[in-house]
């Protein structure tokens, strides 16, 4: 699911396939996670600073563990 997922932010999906993503996101912990990390990376990436409140610390923390 992760490159839809990248897909997804890119816009690169059609209708019925984003439709399956975000349902796919929204039943899925660990897809709302990779959703948040590829935000992040894409906004750094950017250039945009992103305030953190210790979330995604832990989330990356936690990708490292499953990884």
């Amino acid at each position: 699911m992760s490159l839809k997922v990248s897909r997804l932010l890119d816009g690169d999906l059609i209708q019925e396939e984003t439709a399956e993503a975000l349902n796919s996101v929204a039943a899925d912990a660990n897809e709302r996670d990779r959703v948040t990390v590829y935000t992040l990376i894409g906004d750094t990436l950017r250039g945009n600073s992103t305030p953190d409140d210790g979330y995604t610390k832990r989330i990356l923390e936690r990708i490292k563990r499953e990884c």
